[in-house]
């Protein structure tokens, strides 16, 4: 008996074609994810920046607020405010507007800016006798 040769042989592993392909697509994804996490590594740092500058505003701003609360505590006068304008005149990061009638009332437009944030409020005169009631913003 004589034996038959096997003339199908079972493929094993990749062609080189097929390898090429692969590692053909595999750069494509890699150039395309890199691309897109290089914008965003960039960027990254922005909600950074973006908290820091709002602490610092508000911080700002409850210092001023917090001025602004023991002038009007301590002086029922408008020399309060006039105080507070002067305190923060030279401050960069605050700007204070006098706006002399506030439905009745002079009141300050207090706005602190830190980077690209800002915070504003209105702190009016509300106390203008010494029996008022003390504030408390």
């Amino acid at each position: 008996m004589s034996r038959k040769r096997r003339t199908h042989h079972e493929a094993r592993g990749f062609t080189l074609l097929e390898v090429i392909v692969i590692i053909t697509v595999m750069g494509l994804l890699a150039a395309l994810v890199l691309n897109l996490m290089g914008t965003q590594l960039v960027r990254s740092s922005n909600p950074a920046t973006i908290a820091r500058d709002a602490a610092d505003a508000e911080a700002t701003m409850e210092a001023v607020v917090a001025n602004f609360n023991n002038r009007v505590n301590d002086d029922t006068s408008f020399a309060d405010l006039d105080g507070l304008k002067a305190d923060y005149g030279s401050n960069s990061n605050v700007t204070i507007v006098d706006n002399s009638d506030w439905n009745g009332v002079r009141a300050l437009v207090v706005t602190t800016t830190a980077g690209n944030t800002s915070y504003t409020t209105l702190l009016p005169q509300t106390r203008t006798a010494a029996d008022d009631n003390k504030v408390d913003f």
